[in-house]
């Protein structure tokens, strides 16, 4: 299953509109503890980034303007930001996974909210083509 690394917040946000039961919860927890792992790598690769362009004063600390850091290479910067995130994220169909990315895509696409309007329509449509990735095959 693959995801954008921009798409990491809203699909951890859209994880908590789903109504679970007992053992499809705690898939869900699970999952998102997973996906919040990426996230939070996602942030601190995106802080990195700041921290790689920002002018800082003679002590070595960040100038800040208006309350807001000032960069060096703005252009730079944001294309490395912007090609972050289109990076995608893995996650891998392993048998110990199964249980958990098999009720995630069945709660994902039945469980969540009945109606959308505008971009939370859009979400949940993509949502629901990151999760029918999953195709656990029968073995013979």
């Amino acid at each position: 299953m693959k995801l954008y690394k921009f798409e990491l917040e809203n699909f951890i946000a859209y994880l908590d509109t789903l109504k679970t039961d007992r053992t499809d919860s705690r898939h869900k927890a699970k999952f998102k503890k997973l996906l919040l792992e990426h996230y939070d790598e996602f942030l601190k690769d995106t802080n990195d980034i700041n921290m790689d362009y920002v002018i800082k004063d003679s002590d070595g600390n960040p100038v800040v303007e208006d309350e807001k850091y000032t960069f060096e290479n703005n252009h730079k910067r944001l294309s490395e930001i912007q090609n972050l995130h289109k990076e995608q994220i893995v996650i891998d169909e392993t048998n110990e996974r199964k249980a958990m990315l098999l009720s995630i895509k069945e709660s994902v696409i039945n469980r969540g909210p009945t109606e959308f309007e505008g971009i939370a329509a859009d979400w949940y449509d993509r949502f629901c083509e990151v999760v029918e990735q999953i195709e656990y095959k029968d073995e013979e």
